[in-house]
């Protein structure tokens, strides 16, 4: 199974993509992580320090990862926190995009 993860990244504790892509891959799944930010800790903490990335890098990954051919092969989508409304418009735009190239293919946010 092949997943697609549009969710955040921290450097210190385990929240979206730092904690879904370990136990993800343990159960053999191949996971192709996109984060939607990068913080320092989970926000929850009160304060952090990062960045929330555009939406624009977001369709960019996507569609380097279109130009291997490799849609068709994704099984899912994934999305965790955002950290903005363009964001969550490129993730929806993503899962149209996964679902034409494979239309078997779930959503799970």
């Amino acid at each position: 199974m092949n997943l697609l993860s549009i969710q955040s990244h921290v450097a210190f504790g385990h929240v979206g993509n730092a904690s879904a892509v370990f136990p993800l891959q343990r159960l053999g799944v191949e996971v192709w992580p996109i984060h939607t930010v990068q913080f320092s800790n989970h926000t929850g903490y009160g304060a952090w320090r990062g960045q929330v990335f555009e939406a624009e890098l977001v369709l960019e990954l996507v569609e380097g990862i279109a130009e291997r051919g490799q849609l068709a092969r994704c099984d899912g989508v994934l999305s965790g926190y955002m950290g903005s409304a363009d964001l969550g418009a490129a993730i929806l735009a993503t899962v149209a995009r996964v679902r034409d190239a494979n239309p078997r293919a779930t959503y799970c946010c």
